[in-house]
């Protein structure tokens, strides 16, 4: 059955749950550069421009990839037998590269857009 289908149940838990933490995170973002809140990279956190800037650049991204993350969950249906530590690492891995893509895209938009200011 799918529903015990890691491929599938991960995606469907996991992706909603970032998407409505970056929503939150979009609605309320943090205003001032700190530590515990919010886009935290040596990139972002080297002047109040950089956070400012980082904060709804990396969430929208976030949303975006979760968005695409959780409709891998479609690609469990023909894996229906796969094995189930199989399908927990897979998916485990799928979901640190799609959370990896958005981090990498704003640092280097980061380093394009604030590295000569600084």
């Amino acid at each position: 059955m799918i529903f015990d289908n890691p491929l599938f149940i991960i995606p469907i838990l996991t992706g909603p749950l970032v998407i409505i933490i970056m929503l939150i995170t979009l609605k309320y973002p943090p205003k001032k550069v700190n530590s515990l809140y919010g886009y935290r990279t040596k990139r972002s956190m080297v002047s109040q421009e950089a956070w400012d800037f980082a904060q709804p650049y990396s969430g929208k991204l976030m949303i975006r990839y979760m968005i695409i993350y959780t409709l891998t969950a479609s690609l469990a249906v023909p894996m229906k037998d796969l094995n189930m530590i199989v399908g927990v690492f897979l998916s485990i891995l799928t979901m640190i590269l799609f959370m990896a893509i958005p981090i990498i895209k704003t640092e280097k938009e980061l380093k394009a857009r604030f590295e000569n200011r600084n």
